[in-house]
């Protein structure tokens, strides 16, 4: 009896991992639309039943949309049952600057330090290097007033078109108005534009984008983009604080206001008291394209101002001997085809042509 109960248990025993020796592997295999537009983990040869997660991840710039079957799960849940193949759908988040033109914003304000050199669009290298801020709404602030062309430290607010080209160095501070730029011609795709003529670290994707990758946005295009663009969502701008820090915040054509219910749209004459975003509520709106342009002050030869209360960023349209273009805000005030003096330090952000 004994023996009839081994040799039963025995069987069933090779019974059991006969079935398990039958379960089949199989290949999830995951796949972006677009490698410059996101990246995706999750793929590899599995044994059948066994439950796994597939992701995707968005670049700065970019959004996931749905994997191609329309489930929108990220990170999603997949049971192995056979070779699979999944395709995470990115798209560019995109803002129109004109009826024809769309483009996306860098990642924050542009800077420079005297450390280090950089790679210029007429060949060769230059002192210096210029890179992104880490956080949309980073400003140096009171800093800028140790610019000069040996300050390791960063500043961030530039005389117009100071892209180092033709001897219009980022550090000059109390030349006369028509030595910054290009006289009274605009500087719009020259080498003048910061974007155009240098290479500029980026520390969202630890890559150093090569000179012509970005550029400065012209008055007209600031202007489209704030007074007259169309959006999904019917709101081009509101004012605000981001982490403490008082700005302005650009959202995408594609908008869709459930991700956060911003008050005063399309308002001028709002402050900055009217949204306030903490930290964690604006990961999530930068995630779905939000931009934030903090005001940063603007410097008058080596004297720092209005930090924290007053935003001037950089056109390509010159105005005059004495000025060029600008979109200027403040707590009651947004006007994107201001002038302002040429010599004033004043912020830039730049955009890349969506092709």
């Amino acid at each position: 009896m004994k023996k009839k109960i081994l040799r039963l248990v025995l069987f069933c025993f090779a019974g059991i991992m006969l079935l398990a020796s039958c379960k089949k592997e199989f290949t999830v295999t995951v796949q972006s639309n677009n490698t410059e537009w996101g990246t995706v983990s999750g793929g590899g040869t599995y044994t059948e039943g066994t439950e796994i997660y597939i992701e995707a991840q968005s670049y700065s710039g970019c959004e996931f949309v749905s994997w191609q079957d329309g489930n929108t799960e990220n990170p999603r849940s997949v049971t192995v049952k056979s070779d699979e193949t999944f395709v995470a759908v990115f798209a560019q988040i995109v803002f129109s600057v004109s009826e024809t033109q769309k483009v996306f914003f860098s990642s924050g304000n542009l800077q420079w330090s005297a450390e280090g050199t950089h790679a210029v669009a007429d060949g060769g290298t230059a002192a210096g290097t210029w890179r992104f801020a880490l956080n949309q709404w980073d400003t140096v602030g009171i800093d800028n007033e140790n610019i000069s062309s040996t300050y390791s430290g960063w500043i961030d607010l530039f005389g117009w078109g100071t892209s180092g080209y033709d001897n219009k160095y980022p550090y000059i501070k109390n030349a006369p108005n028509i030595d910054y730029g290009n006289g009274n011609i605009d500087i719009s795709g020259t080498y003048y534009d910061w974007g155009v003529y240098n290479a500029i670290y980026n520390p969202h994707t630890n890559t150093t984008d090569a000179p012509g990758t970005w550029r400065t946005l012209t008055k007209d295009e600031w202007v489209y983009l704030l007074e007259t663009r169309n959006t999904a969502s019917e709101i081009r701008y509101a004012k605000g604080s981001v982490n403490g820090v008082n700005g302005l915040i650009v959202v995408p054509d594609n908008w869709n206001t459930s991700i956060y219910p911003l008050s005063s749209t399309n308002t001028a004459d709002a402050d900055f008291t009217t949204n306030n975003i903490s930290s964690a509520d604006w990961t999530k709106m930068e995630a779905r394209g939000c931009v934030f342009l903090p005001a940063a002050g603007f410097r008058v030869n080596t004297l720092v101002v209005f930090v924290g209360s007053i935003g001037y960023y950089r056109s390509t349209k010159h105005y005059s001997d004495n000025y060029a273009n600008s979109l200027y805000f403040y707590s009651s005030t947004l006007d994107p085809s201001y002038f302002q003096q040429r010599n004033d330090g004043q912020s830039v952000r730049l955009v890349k042509d969506v092709q």
